[in-house]
């Protein structure tokens, strides 16, 4: 078998083993506990407890069938879209320990959501009434040894494929005049693919805090609920599009809504290379990400990309159309700059 085939199987082997484990196997997981559920539904007390208090106790109450839509919406939408965020990526040639890792989260995810709210509704079946139910402690357990142990089967299902950066594209300095000013401007957007996964992110989050706010009552559950709903609101809107700007005062990349804002002056660069870029194999997701060894990118989608290396040693990223321009341009005018320090005369 030449290289060609073996790395086309090899690739093959990586999708359906992340499909398996990120996909496959978590919505047979999470089916089987709603199946329990609907099956013991009849002999619940109605209410049931759903929430529990510090000492492990019941202490919030709804009707029987929230239990069943909770695991269904989280168990199938979770795992879910961490698998559907890194299987376009897979397929195109993606690699790196990210996406085992994220498939092997999905997997660990939806066993312990499946073993914590299975058991802790099944074991009301029979009662009177829940508030004399038992404790959440044996569910909540099972649920860390069956996610944790789900997770580790998840991670050595999968073929565990490094990384290995494209290499840069060498980009010759733009020819500058003396006392020419030069400015380079692009915008840059999510893919459409990683716009609707975050979207639907975003939707989740909404309809799990609708079923909090109409079935919990508990105003902690809500106010948690409803909060982290509102941060990734505003997380997912100020990173989904970024303005780009290579001028004398070095590389600006700053979001549509004004912030955040990320700059490189002029006077940090090093050098530039346009380069091609992996997020999830580099940096582990999309946005504004951090990865060792100090590198830090804006990487809103894979291809093109500018990466400048600062003096300090570290790195930073940004995905853009018309890469080979801008590194150009910021490559002259480190020239330019360096140039005029050195023949500058003395004060």
């Amino acid at each position: 078998m030449n290289d060609d085939a073996r790395l086309n199987d090899d690739a093959r082997r990586a999708v359906s083993r992340f499909a398996l484990v990120a996909l496959v196997l978590p919505a047979v997981i999470v089916a089987a506990g709603v199946a329990v559920m609907l099956a013991v539904l009849p002999a619940l007390p109605d209410p049931v407890a759903i929430h529990w208090g510090g000492a492990g106790t019941p202490d919030g109450f709804g009707p029987p069938w929230v239990p069943v839509v909770l695991l269904a919406v989280c168990g199938f939408g979770l795992p879910a879209l961490l698998g559907l965020l890194s299987l376009p990526a897979l397929r195109r040639g993606g690699r790196g320990y990210a996406y085992p890792f994220l498939a092997a989260s999905a997997l660990g995810l939806s066993c312990f959501l499946t073993v914590l709210v299975t058991a802790s509704t099944v074991r009301q079946a029979g009662l009177a009434d829940a508030a004399s139910g038992p404790t959440i402690w044996l569910p909540m357990a099972g649920g860390l040894v069956a996610g944790i142990g789900a997770g580790i089967i998840g991670w050595f299902l999968q073929p565990q494929q490094r990384f290995e950066p494209t290499p840069v594209r060498a980009a010759d300095p733009a020819q500058l005049t003396p006392g020419e000013h030069a400015v380079w401007l692009q915008r840059v957007a999510i893919s459409r693919s990683g716009g609707i996964i975050l979207g639907a992110a975003v939707g989740l989050l909404i309809a799990i805090t609708a079923i909090t706010a109409w079935a919990v009552p508990d105003a902690l559950a809500l106010w948690i609920t409803a909060g982290s709903t509102v941060l990734v609101t505003v997380a997912v809107a100020t990173n989904v599009v970024f303005h780009v700007r290579v001028d004398e005062r070095g590389l600006t990349v700053t979001s549509a809504a004004g912030w955040p804002r990320t700059r490189v002056p002029l006077a940090d660069v090093r050098d530039a290379a346009a380069v091609t870029v992996d997020p999830m194999g580099e940096f582990g997701g999309w946005g504004m990400r951090w990865a060792p060894p100090g590198r830090f990118g804006v990487v809103v989608r894979a291809g093109a990309g500018i990466e400048v290396r600062r003096r300090s040693g570290k790195t930073f990223t940004v995905t853009v159309d018309d890469a080979d321009t801008g590194t150009a341009l910021l490559n002259a005018l480190v020239e330019t700059r360096g140039a005029s320090g050195r023949t500058s005369p003395a004060g």
